[in-house]
């Protein structure tokens, strides 16, 4: 956070840090902490001229400067009409990526999302269909094969049907399929007229096709960062899963989890995404007595050594963070992985993605926050 806004007075901390975003989590309390001293007076100078009213003289020119006519343009771009009721409302990753899909929607009849395995975007895609009027009408979901090759009276047929949504939701299977449906999109709207009021969603889960992804939907595609980038929507998630299925069993106190376990959801990779969360959250609940969750049963479903020593317990996430930080980079820039290492003089030793996910912290002290 320092190094990042070197002139801020305060910084936040808590128990557990994310960069670049400082954020909210579920169970663990933000302390306001003053690095170094405010300049008091200072302060007290700058906003002293608004002590006393201005006079009449004043509020004229004041008038006379900020004109209607003079007003700077208005952002028609108003952000989603309501909150996500899946996504966390307080994660900004998840608010960007659902401002950009629905501002897609909203000048375009397709959308096409980039998701992870296991990725959430139907969730995201049942939000959509919701701000555009269809309330919790269900989502006619197809593969990319199947709605290729349906007739054209069946397509206007589903695309009339008043107890569906007007969104359609199309799973892709391969890169090369997102200029294929664009071609084959062209063509249901010259031949089927209700298709103008529709939404056509094109779904394609590939974790190594960012680029090619964004180079071929340009401005129509938006891609959704994995769960691991959204720790805000993994405590949601996880809170929800366990009182849903602790109401169905009447274990009430499985509902809650330990801060070890707290710190074991949010410190996991999560490569299977959503669902994977959904599987194991389920296994652990069924696993727990009338009581919360512990650290000993997700271990056991995780499946991995989850890392307990509070005292190397923010390395971890910072050095988690900086290997997110680096991949993103890399796919940024386009470089491969030796040209990103020497314009970043991470050393000669790094090769693969492997040789960045394993480098230490590039600025030790970030450790001792």
């Amino acid at each position: 956070a320092r190094e990042l806004y070197p002139n801020l007075p305060f910084i936040l901390v808590s128990g557990l840090m994310n960069t670049p975003e400082l954020v909210k989590v579920a169970n663990m309390s933000v302390t306001l902490v003053m690095e170094k001293p405010l300049d008091t007076a200072a302060f007290l100078a700058h906003v002293a001229k608004f002590a006393e009213q201005m006079t009449d003289e004043e509020k004229e020119a004041f008038d006379s400067e900020h004109s209607p006519d003079d007003a700077p343009a208005v952002d028609n771009d108003l952000g989603c009409p309501e909150e996500p009721r899946f996504f966390s409302a307080g994660c900004a990753t998840s608010t960007r990526f659902m401002q950009a899909a629905w501002n897609i929607s909203q000048n375009s009849t397709s959308l096409f999302i980039l998701e992870p395995v296991g990725g959430d975007a139907t969730l995201a895609v049942k939000d959509i269909s919701s701000w555009r009027g269809n309330q919790d009408k269900p989502i006619q979901e197809f593969a990319f094969g199947d709605f290729t090759t349906a007739d054209t009276s069946k397509l206007n047929e589903l695309l009339t049907d008043e107890e569906h949504s007007d969104v359609l939701l199309i799973c892709l299977s391969a890169i090369n399929q997102v200029s294929e449906a664009q071609t084959h999109l062209a063509k249901i709207l010259q031949s089927i007229e209700s298709a103008k009021n529709a939404l056509f969603v094109y779904v394609l889960q590939d974790p190594d096709s960012d680029m090619q992804f964004l180079q071929q939907a340009d401005s129509l595609g938006c891609i959704l960062p994995p769960l691991c980038k959204r720790p805000i929507d993994i405590a949601q998630y996880a809170h929800r899963f366990a009182r849903l299925l602790a109401d169905s069993t009447g274990k009430s106190r499985v509902a809650e989890f330990t801060q070890e376990a707290v710190y074991a959801l949010l410190a996991f990779e999560w490569q299977g995404n959503y669902q994977q969360l959904q599987t194991v959250i389920s296994a652990a609940v069924k696993a727990s007595k009338d009581a919360p969750i512990g650290l000993e049963v997700l271990a056991d479903e995780l499946d991995e050594s989850v890392v307990t020593d509070p005292e190397v317990r923010l390395t971890k996430f910072v050095e988690k963070a900086q290997a997110e930080q680096l991949k993103d980079e890399l796919i940024a820039s386009g470089d491969s992985v030796v040209a990103l290492a020497r314009r970043l003089g991470l050393g000669s030793t790094v090769e693969n993605e492997d040789d960045l996910k394993r480098l230490p912290l590039l600025n030790p002290k970030l450790s001792n926050l």
